[in-house]
């Protein structure tokens, strides 16, 4: 019931009847099999747990709402061709460049600053021009020269050849498991798509504008974006998070969030750091 009157409404803030959706938020009792309800301390257990050549590809699942094949796609001019601004224009699929799921997903997305960072200390580690010497070691194991179209890829494994799906699930559970063993419950059916998920309901439950969280969705209707994620909306762990809402998703903090939620990065690790080991 509440999911139909929830798209009828949608509609009419289409179409221009409504300013807003007041079905959109409310609350109902958690139901029965219907998604997987992550946290921040979730999230930053398995960017620390997972390998981390892929550490990157859940921050792009957590703060983008990027698919695992388009994570695993972004290319260097994606992230440096505009300040301060991602590009999403293809997904990898068995290592190859296809277009994306539907047209309203390619888009331009804000990338906050604390996004970048990753983005600058993942390249700086793992995408440096390989060495002369490393070179010829790859020469002399046989294995192949790594292809230019490779070249572009921001997250590659260690073979320099294109994250497929099959490794990134293997990667990701097994990240799940080292985070259980360390005492952060991550649900066992959580699912790289479950970050997607993440990043919906932490843009809904903050009441950002739903045109916005629509465009970070890149949903062609609004009606998709409440009506496919809106029964996960809750309560949201910002004393977990790594950096100020602002510094994660690079768009200003709407009106109303907890102080905690505007805290940065900086007093974050100051704070931290002062906690008794």
């Amino acid at each position: 019931m509440k999911k139909a009157l929830s798209a009828m409404l949608s509609m009419a803030v289409e179409d221009g009847y409504l300013e807003g959706n007041p079905v959109s938020g409310i609350r109902l009792p958690k139901g029965s099999g219907r998604g997987v309800r992550l946290a921040w301390k979730h999230v930053i257990a398995l960017a620390e747990e997972i390998d981390p050549r892929y550490e990157l590809l859940i921050w792009y699942g957590a703060l983008q709402a990027l698919r695992s094949m388009e994570a695993a796609g972004v290319r260097r001019p994606d992230m440096e061709t505009a300040a301060g601004k991602q590009l999403v224009e293809e997904q990898r699929q068995r290592g190859k460049a296809v277009p994306l799921k539907t047209e309203a997903s390619q888009a331009v997305l804000d990338v906050g600053s604390f996004l970048l960072d990753k983005y600058k200390a993942h390249m700086a580690r793992w995408r440096a021009p390989l060495s002369t010497a490393a070179l010829r070691k790859r020469e002399k194991r046989g294995l192949p020269p790594v292809p230019e179209e490779y070249g572009d890829l921001v997250t590659v494994t260690r073979y320099w050849t294109p994250v497929r799906e099959n490794a990134l699930c293997r990667a990701f559970d097994l990240a799940k498991e080292r985070a259980r063993v360390r005492g952060v419950e991550i649900p066992k059916k959580a699912t790289f798509r479950d970050l997607r998920h993440f990043a919906d309901a932490v843009l809904v439950a903050s009441g950002l504008e739903p045109r916005k969280v629509q465009a970070r969705m890149r949903h062609a209707r609004l009606a998709e974006t409440l009506d496919t994620y809106g029964y996960l909306v809750w309560e949201v762990d910002w004393e977990n998070a790594p950096a100020s809402f602002e510094e994660l998703y690079g768009i200003a903090a709407p009106a109303g969030l907890p102080e905690v939620a505007l805290t940065p990065r900086a007093e974050r690790e100051r704070r931290s750091s002062q906690r008794p080991r």
